[in-house]
């Protein structure tokens, strides 16, 4: 028997944030290893945090975006602009970016559904592109639908 997470309606705007933002450091770089066990970010991955998080507030005012509480879920789609054709893994980066956008455009991350529709080489201008938006009643059915595998 199959049954739902906890889900809400939301009250709030539902149009997407769009968000511009440098690539965050791969997962294997963000921390290291104390002398005592533990773990601490690295100072690269705190500069990006901060960096990041300015970025998200102007987008947030000049948007009017409300933060998401539990139970709303979101699609984060996201298009990777690396700096060179280096082989690199997109899917590292995720946990560091949703990570930063977690108490500013919503609540908890695992309300967020990560998408990344495709990764791009921009020398120029290296960046993750993102749009959150929340989720429908009709996307969710549809993706249940198209991905259900009968055995």
């Amino acid at each position: 028997m199959i049954t739902d997470l906890p889900r809400k309606k939301s009250r709030g705007k539902k149009e997407p944030l769009h968000l511009s933002l440098p690539i965050p450091p791969s997962v294997n770089a963000i921390y290291y290893n104390t002398r005592k066990g533990g773990r601490r970010l690295t100072t690269k991955a705190e500069h990006y945090i901060r960096d990041a998080r300015a970025l998200i507030n102007l987008a947030i005012d000049e948007q009017k975006w409300k933060k998401q509480e539990k139970g709303i879920w979101l699609y984060c789609d996201m298009v990777f602009y690396f700096p060179d054709r280096r082989r690199r893994d997109s899917h590292n980066c995720l946990k560091l970016l949703l990570d930063v956008l977690e108490s500013y455009v919503y609540v908890d991350d695992m309300y967020v559904l990560p998408r990344i529709q495709s990764v791009e080489y921009d020398k120029e201008n290296p960046r993750v592109e993102i749009t959150i938006i929340q989720q429908s009643e009709n996307q969710r059915n549809k993706g249940i639908k198209d991905t259900h595998v009968v055995i």
